[in-house]
């Protein structure tokens, strides 16, 4: 009787078909475990961690070259508003104020000439030198005659 039950059982489970219930579990399992996961978050914010002030740091490079070009084509625009209004422009050196409300500036920033500018009514300008000095740095430029072409001039040295 204990003989042919056993048989039977067997008879059930065929032994090269059966699957250990260990193996099954590993097949079916599937995905990344939390260990994986946490070293994946930790590497990436540690990457994010060197790369984002130098990127902060290059926007803001970015945004105040941006302000300078806009300063710099206000510079230029002084012809055009001299033509406009139909008067002529003094502008001497030591006069920020009245530089300043001819030229929209950033906060923080100053703007000096370095020699009398003088625009005709006509809009043809005499040549000058100005220094403009940002939150980050000085530069210096040249306005040329006739038509007030602006220049900055490279630092000496480089």
């Amino acid at each position: 009787w204990r003989g042919r039950r056993y048989r039977v059982q067997r008879r059930h489970r065929p032994y090269p078909y059966t699957v250990k219930p260990r193996q099954q579990a590993m097949k079916h399992m599937a995905g990344y475990t939390l260990l994986e996961m946490v070293i994946v978050l930790a590497v990436m914010a540690l990457a994010t961690a060197m790369v984002a002030p130098a990127s902060y740091r290059m926007i803001g490079t970015w945004r105040e070259a941006g302000e300078v070009e806009q300063v710099m084509a206000e510079l230029a625009a002084l012809s055009t508003k001299a033509r406009v209004q139909g008067r002529e422009l003094r502008l001497l050196p030591g006069e920020g104020e009245a530089l300043a409300k001819l030229v929209e500036l950033p906060e923080g920033w100053q703007l000096e000439l370095d020699q009398p500018l003088h625009v005709g009514a006509n809009g043809a300008c005499t040549g000058a030198r100005g220094t403009l000095q940002t939150l980050r740095q000085t530069l210096s430029f040249d306005i040329a005659p006739p038509f007030c072409k602006v220049q900055i001039v490279a630092p000496e040295g480089s």
